[in-house]
């Protein structure tokens, strides 16, 4: 009976967790701020600590509120391009994530720029 339960009450959680899975990362507080009072495509800019990045307002997936893209966002974190040394574009690769193992293909960036990294189908949350 406690099985049927437990069963029960994780295939009712199923679609929360894929919901969940499938939001894109939340920005911080200050690249919303930024665009608090701007409209869509004006220049921000959002400072942390002791740098300043720049970039364009644009609207947050899902929602109607303005947040501060990085005109420059940062490349891929080291583990991926790592995971891609001797590798070729297409190429399987898997990096670990936390503490999970993340599999996906060695891709350049999106614009075909950029150095070749892992790139999980659904980069993490």
């Amino acid at each position: 009976m406690k099985l049927q339960i437990t069963l029960a009450l994780s295939v009712a959680a199923l679609p929360f967790a894929i919901a969940y899975a499938e939001r894109p990362h939340q920005p911080p507080q200050a690249a919303f701020d930024a665009c608090a009072k701007s409209k869509k495509g004006d220049a921000c800019s959002v400072s942390f600590g002791d740098h300043t990045i720049g970039g364009k307002c644009d609207v947050f997936p899902d929602t109607t509120a303005l947040v501060c893209r990085p005109d420059h966002p940062p490349g891929p974190p080291p583990e991926a391009v790592d995971a891609c040394t001797n590798k070729q574009a297409g190429d399987a690769c898997s990096i670990t994530h936390g503490d999970r193992t993340l599999n996906g293909s060695c891709e350049k960036g999106p614009d075909g720029a950029g150095p070749l990294a892992c790139h999980p189908p659904h980069p993490p949350r």
